[in-house]
C-alpha cells in the first residue's frame, strides 16, 4: 500500500482514473448531461455570464491561474437545479470570457461519511501544481480536507488519504462553530489559511480564524487565533472569508449572510490581527460568496456567485458575476471594474449625442434595444433629483444630492456628485451595473418578459444632461462541452 509520502510525491498519478473506479462521479456527470438540452433551450438563460453545463451552481471555489489557464471551480448540484448534493464543478478559460467545461472535480465521499463538499480555495503546492482545500460536511463536526491533481492540466483530482488536515480539535480550548470555507495565501515565504465561522465566547461572535502551514506539503497546520472579529452581534457567523494583499494594503472580504462586505487595512501576522481602516459593501445586489485569483498580468480578480431566481424546472439556476478587477482608490476604498476581455464580444457601436433631459424620459429607440447589451452613459445634473437609465424595466437611478444609486430594488451609496458615469451589462435575466469607475457595482436579476427590449435615459425632479451614450450588442461567449464529455 502506498504511503502518504508516496501519494504526495507521485501527485496521485498511480491512482484510478475517473470512470475506471469512480461510479459516484460518473453518476453525477450523467445527471448533468441529461439536463443539458433543457437548460440550453431556455431563452432567458444568460449567454456570456459563466454558467455550468446545467443544473445548480453557487459559490465560486478554488479560483486560480495556472499555466495560462484561469481555473474556476464552483459549488454544484449535478442532480437538480436547486441546492443539495454539493460537488465541485470545474471549468477553465484562457481569456475569462470563453470557457471549457471540465469533468466534475470533487464529489462527496459517502463511504467516508461525507455528505457535501463545501466551499474552499486553492494554492500552488511545492511541486508547482495547485492544491485544493475545502470543507468536508457530514454527520459530524466540519473538517478541512485536501485534494491533489493527478495531471498538469488539473483535470483529475484525488483526495489526500490522510484527510482531514484540520479539525475543530486544532482550536484547543477555543470553541469555533459553523466552521468552513478555507482560503489560502502566501506571505514572506509562508502559507496561511483563513476560515469563517463563529468564535463562541461572551455569547458568541462571528469571526475569521487564521492558520499557518507547518510544512511545505501543506498537510499539517497550526491554529494561530481569530484574526478578525465581526462587531455586529446580530450576525451569527461569517462565510467565505478572503484575506489578500492588494498593492501595499490588505483586504478582507466576508459573506455575513447578507451583502458581502470588504475591509481595507493592515495585517499583523505576528500579532494575529487584521486592522481595518476603511470598509464598504462589495455588492448590495444578488451576488454572494466571493473568491479571489491573481493572474499572469499581476491583476487581482474577484469572483462572485450571481443569483438569478430561476425556476428549477428549467434545468439551470444561477451564474457567476462577471470577473472583476480590484484596485484601491486614493481614499482607501475598493474599486471594481469588469475584466476588459469582455470587449471582444462587442458588435457594432450605436451612439447617442449629448441631449438635455429636462424632467423627461428619452426612449433610445430600436437601434439601442436588446437583452444582451453593453451600455456606457455619461450624465451631469443641473437640478435633477434623479437621473439614469431604464433597461428592460430595471431602473438605474442616481440621486446627486443624496449620493444614492438604485438598481431596481437594490440601493447603495455612491457619493454626492453632479456627474454620473454608468457601465451596464444586460444578459437575459442578469444585469450588472458599474458606476463612476467602479466606485459601486451591482449584480441583480431582470424579471422582464423575453420580448421586452426597451432602453431609455431619464431625469426626474429637475434638469440633467445626457452627455453621451454608447451601446454595443454582445455576442454569446463560447462554452465548450468537449472536455466535459471526455470525462465519461
Amino acid at each position: 500500500m502506498a504511503t502518504r509520502r508516496d501519494f504526495l510525491a507521485a501527485g496521485a498519478a498511480a491512482l484510478p482514473l475517473r470512470g475506471e473506479g469512480n461510479p459516484a462521479i460518473e453518476k453525477a456527470m450523467q445527471a448533468v448531461r441529461a439536463a443539458i438540452p433543457r437548460a440550453e433551450s431556455d431563452p432567458e438563460r444568460p449567454v456570456y455570464h459563466f454558467r455550468p453545463p446545467a443544473q445548480w451552481n453557487n459559490d465560486p471555489n478554488g479560483t486560480i491561474f495556472h499555466k495560462g489557464w484561469h481555473h474556476l471551480f464552483y459549488q454544484h448540484n449535478p442532480y437538480a437545479a436547486r441546492w443539495d448534493h454539493m460537488h465541485w464543478g470545474h471549468a477553465r478559460s484562457r481569456d475569462l470570457v470563453n470557457w471549457e467545461h471540465l469533468p466534475i472535480a470533487l464529489w462527496p465521499s459517502k463511504e467516508k461519511g461525507e455528505d457535501h463538499v463545501f466551499s474552499g480555495g486553492a494554492i500552488e503546492g511545492p511541486d508547482g501544481r495547485p492544491r485544493i482545500f475545502y470543507t468536508s460536511i457530514g454527520q459530524r463536526a466540519p473538517e478541512q480536507w485536501l485534494a491533489l491533481p493527478k495531471d498538469d492540466d488539473l483535470i483529475e483530482w484525488e483526495k489526500y488519504p490522510g484527510n482531514p488536515v484540520l479539525t475543530v480539535k486544532h482550536h484547543g480550548s477555543y470553541d469555533v462553530q459553523d466552521w468552513r470555507d478555507p482560503f489560502l495565501f502566501r506571505e514572506q515565504g509562508r502559507v496561511y489559511m483563513v476560515c469563517g465561522g463563529n468564535f463562541r465566547y461572551s455569547g458568541g461572535r462571528a469571526a475569521v480564524q487564521l492558520y499557518e502551514a507547518a510544512g511545505q506539503d501543506l498537510t499539517a497546520w497550526k491554529h494561530l487565533g481569530p484574526v478578525f472579529e465581526y462587531r455586529r452581534r446580530e450576525i451569527a457567523n461569517v462565510e467565505c472569508p478572503n484575506l489578500f494583499r492588494l498593492g501595499n494594503r490588505w483586504v478582507l472580504l466576508i459573506s455575513p449572510h447578507q451583502p458581502c462586505e470588504y475591509f481595507v487595512g493592515g495585517l499583523d501576522l505576528k500579532g494575529v490581527r487584521f486592522v481595518p481602516e476603511t470598509r464598504g459593501i462589495l455588492d448590495p445586489g444578488s451576488s454572494y460568496a466571493s473568491n479571489i485569483s491573481h493572474d499572469g498580468k499581476g491583476r487581482t480578480i474577484l469572483w462572485l456567485w450571481g443569483r438569478t431566481n430561476t425556476n428549477p424546472e428549467k434545468g439551470w439556476h444561477n451564474v457567476m458575476a462577471l470577473p472583476r478587477l480590484l484596485s484601491i482608490d486614493a481614499d482607501g476604498y475598493l474599486r471594481q471594474t469588469p475584466a476588459p476581455e469582455f470587449e471582444m464580444l462587442r458588435g457594432p457601436v450605436s451612439k447617442v449625442e449629448g441631449t438635455a433631459l429636462d424632467n423627461r424620459s428619452l426612449p433610445l429607440g430600436p437601434g439601442i434595444a436588446g437583452d444582451c447589451l453593453e451600455l456606457e452613459a455619461d450624465f451631469s445634473s443641473t437640478s435633477a433629483v434623479q437621473m439614469g437609465l431604464r433597461a428592460r424595466g430595471v431602473e438605474i437611478a442616481f440621486n446627486p444630492g443624496g449620493g444614492h444609486l438604485s438598481v431596481g430594488s437594490v440601493r447603495t451609496f455612491l457619493a454626492r456628485d453632479k456627474n454620473l458615469k454608468l457601465r451596464v451589462f444586460l444578459d437575459k435575466r442578469a444585469i450588472e451595473v458599474y458606476a463612476n469607475q467602479g466606485s459601486a457595482a451591482v449584480f441583480t436579476t431582470v424579471d422582464a418578459p423575453p420580448g421586452r427590449m426597451d432602453i431609455e435615459a431619464f431625469a426626474s425632479g429637475g434638469a440633467a444632461r445626457l452627455n453621451s451614450l454608447q451601446a454595443w450588442p454582445l455576442k454569446p461567449a463560447r462554452f465548450s462541452l468537449e472536455g466535459f464529455h471526455r470525462g465519461r
